[in-house]
């Protein structure tokens, strides 16, 4: 039996008879929606469980933008401090053709402490997230798959998978954060409507020897057929994107790239569930909406629900999720 599924499937028999008559929330994903749900209830003193049917964090760079009011919600867990200092500060967005500067979005005159985007790998989000979540007690169960659940009178039964071995458990809610294939979505019968723009992007992390632009700086190329972009994540570092399948199809002007690491392609869709929430259920992060990247939004809306759910849930005040959910 792999280590990590032992592990899963005695935290399960922990967490159950720590609790005794306590049920806890099960939070389904150990992404940054999960991993904010879990840290901000467990901070509230609610009781809580979440699994992944990983083995553990992605290793992949994923989400990299970390917005102000992101940084804002995070600093009563401790977490906020921690991201900046693993972070990049990024302070300037420029749009430019063949180097002539169209638009220049200076972040530092914005009034507000935190007047920049923190760029920063999902990885490293995931682990400071997640070691945060520890220090309250709770840890993530990983190799732990939800297999079914049915919503009673006064909560749910839940049966969770780890290494073939099921085990029921009851849960007071059921908090689905395990992304736009979620299976607590389907388990649920929440339609999840939208549509797939037909072109493919692409993107490549990128180690550079020489580049024109400040590091400081997100840098956006118009092309004669299209955009690329750069997202710095470190001196040297950084995120290509563009509107090309192969991103690497699309160098920036003045760029030489000296190594390539992750890469990968993808469709952009707008879906939307027609509710956030439903009988013992709760909807969050690309579980319930996923849309363009344009903006970095995606993680940064999901930890937003997340904490929303969170703090309704600790006040008893739930039923307020679906009308503050976007406020």
């Amino acid at each position: 039996m792999h280590k990590d599924s032992i592990l899963s499937i005695a935290l399960i028999d922990t967490t159950l008879q720590r609790m005794s008559n306590i049920v806890p929330y099960l939070v389904v994903g150990g992404g940054p929606t999960g991993l904010t749900a879990a840290l901000e209830m467990a901070r509230r003193g609610l009781p809580v469980h979440i699994i992944d049917d990983d083995f553990g964090p992605s290793p992949e760079s994923r989400a990299l933008a970390i917005h102000a009011p992101t940084l804002d919600m995070l600093e009563a867990s401790g977490v906020t401090e921690r991201l900046l200092a693993a972070g990049h500060k990024i302070r300037n967005i420029v749009v430019h053709e063949k180097g002539r500067i169209i638009l220049a979005l200076p972040l530092s005159d914005i009034p507000h402490r935190y007047n920049f985007i923190l760029a920063l790998p999902q990885s490293h989000t995931e682990q400071i997230l997640t070691d945060a979540l520890a220090e309250t007690g709770v840890q993530l169960g990983y190799g732990t798959r939800l297999e079914s659940f049915s919503c009673t009178g006064n909560g749910a039964t839940a049966t969770l998978v780890a290494n073939a071995q099921r085990q029921q458990v009851a849960a007071a809610a059921v908090i689905g954060a395990d992304g736009a294939h979620s299976i607590v979505r389907k388990q649920a019968g929440i339609s999840f409507d939208g549509e797939s723009e037909p072109q493919q992007f692409g993107l490549a992390d990128i180690t550079l020897d020489a580049w024109p632009w400040p590091f400081d700086t997100a840098v956006a190329e118009l092309l004669d057929d299209g955009v690329v972009g750069f997202i710095p994540m470190a001196e040297g570092f950084g995120r290509l994107i563009s509107n090309r399948e192969h991103a690497l199809d699309a160098t920036p002007h003045g760029a030489s790239i000296s190594q390539v690491g992750w890469t990968s392609s993808f469709r952009v869709s707008y879906r939307q569930v027609e509710t956030y929430q439903r009988d013992c259920v709760y909807l969050a992060g690309d579980a319930a909406h996923i849309h363009s990247p344009a903006g970095g939004m995606g993680m940064n809306l999901g930890m937003a629900d997340a904490a929303t759910l969170a703090r309704l849930l600790a006040e008893g005040a739930e039923d307020q999720y679906l009308s503050l959910i976007h406020i």
